[in-house]
């Protein structure tokens, strides 16, 4: 009889136990794709599913209540990832991610909004880049909304496009709005260069990418180019941790 790829054996044929099958069993039916199981050690049993740049690692030991779950990761291009679901992460970036790391990255469409059609919880934010781009005619501000609802400030120069993100939920029986959980600052260069996870998160990381002295200043500190235009689809997506000016 052929084995359904369901089955997920362990590559070597060892035995391998109802914990760890149930759970191969299920990455399987969620990705289509039998995951690898290893024999770590006599202790130790991981099973793994690698897509492209992602890949997702699930480990058990053995103790003296038998076989347990004791952890997962989820690696971009090797690098241990955040979040809050795994699998609505891995879906997340799965579907963003360009399938190698060459590729140029792109940031989504967006939905162009006027100013006023924002939230008041996002004046806040909008005076922060008031402040910081102040007198800066070489970088462009608008406003719009993903696929999935958020809404986006959007920073642009010629060299680079930030992303801050933010999302609906409901807090105390009233709807608010708040820094997206995962990504909320995404930066991507001109020439498709990711640079969201060197940003952390931080607002102030993200705009030193895309600014520069202004011209004739001869400071070489903080931030530059001119602009791209603020279109909301710039030159796309990691950690849920709330930016910092």
């Amino acid at each position: 009889m052929t084995s359904s790829a369901f089955e997920v054996p362990s590559q070597e044929q060892e035995f391998v136990p109802i914990p760890v099958k149930r759970e191969a069993a299920a990455i399987a039916e969620r990705t289509g794709a039998a995951p690898l199981i290893e024999h770590k050690s006599t202790t130790v049993i991981r099973v793994s599913h690698t897509s492209g740049r992602l890949r997702v690692e699930v480990t058990f030991r053995r103790g003296s209540r038998g076989w347990q779950h004791s952890g997962c990761r989820l690696l971009k291009d090797g690098k241990p990832q955040e979040y809050a679901d795994l699998w609505a992460r891995y879906s997340e970036l799965n579907e963003s991610l360009p399938p190698t790391a060459d590729e140029p990255a792109q940031l989504p469409t967006l939905t162009q909004l006027d100013e006023d059609a924002y939230p008041t919880e996002l004046k806040p934010s909008f005076a922060i880049l008031r402040r910081r781009l102040r007198g800066r005619t070489d970088v462009a501000v608008s406003a719009g909304r993903d696929d999935k609802g958020r809404f986006v400030l959007v920073v642009a120069s010629s060299k680079a496009t930030v992303h801050w993100l933010f999302e609906t939920e409901w807090r105390h029986g009233r709807q608010s709005v708040v820094p997206a959980t995962n990504d909320p600052i995404r930066v991507v260069t001109a020439d498709g260069r990711d640079l969201t996870d060197e940003a952390n998160g931080k607002l102030k990381e993200a705009l030193s990418h895309l600014l520069a002295a202004p011209p004739g200043s001869g400071a070489g500190e903080a931030a530059a180019g001119s602009t791209q235009g603020a279109q909301a689809g710039g030159p796309s997506s990691r950690k849920g941790t709330v930016q910092r000016e």
